[in-house]
């Protein structure tokens, strides 16, 4: 007689521990997967971040390196003796805030209906700091400027001025400072500081 051996089948017990292991192996999967994907994201958001300063940082540079010692209007009114005003709450700011007037506003040939100099303020307004110009450096009464929002989730926006060694928070003279410097507090970079030296104002 001829002995058949009979493959033995998986037994009740054998089959859900088989299952438990797969859906295990399934979890740990989707945990790696998530992980890995909101990793992703955040290294995302960091990266936005970073470049939105580094943006608002060159704006700026570059704007004060061609800072003209040219008389400024704000808001419509007269010509102040001052090249640059800064103060506290100007401009609708919910802390410090200067203004001043720049050249080197590229118009190749003029075609555009304006000159090369441009007048920019910046201010903090509901959390963000923000650019405001104008098409003429001298607006009248009732022209609302250009916003430009350059850096968000700003908590602390102050703004100081070198005169004779010493920093002050408003500045009305009627010559540049020697420096500015700012002091920036962001909700999660913390606090950061920029010193820029002004060519004219060492003059």
């Amino acid at each position: 007689m001829l002995n058949v051996n009979r493959g033995r089948g998986f037994t009740f017990i054998e089959m859900l521990l088989a299952m438990a292991i797969f859906a295990l192996v399934g979890l740990a999967s989707a945990s790696v997967l998530s992980s890995v994907t909101e990793s992703d994201a955040a290294s995302q958001k960091a990266a936005e971040r970073l470049a939105q300063i580094q943006r608002f940082f060159l704006i700026l540079e570059r704007d004060l390196a061609q800072i003209s010692a040219r008389q400024i209007r704000v808001e419509g009114e007269e010509p102040l003796r001052s090249p640059l005003i800064g103060e506290k709450l100007m401009l609708e700011s919910d802390e410090g805030g200067f203004a001043f007037v720049h050249s080197g506003w590229r118009n190749p040939g003029m075609v555009l209906p304006r000159s090369e100099i441009q007048a920019v303020a910046y201010r903090l307004r509901e959390g963000k700091i923000e650019r405001l110009f104008s098409l003429f450096p001298d607006a009248v009464t009732g022209t609302e400027p250009k916003v430009q929002p350059l850096l968000d989730r700003v908590t602390g926006f102050k703004v100081e001025f070198l005169k004779d060694e010493e920093w002050q928070e408003n500045w009305n003279e009627d010559k540049l400072p020697k420096a500015i410097r700012l002091t920036i507090s962001h909700e999660q970079l913390g606090e950061m500081q920029r010193f820029y030296t002004l060519m004219n104002g060492l003059t």
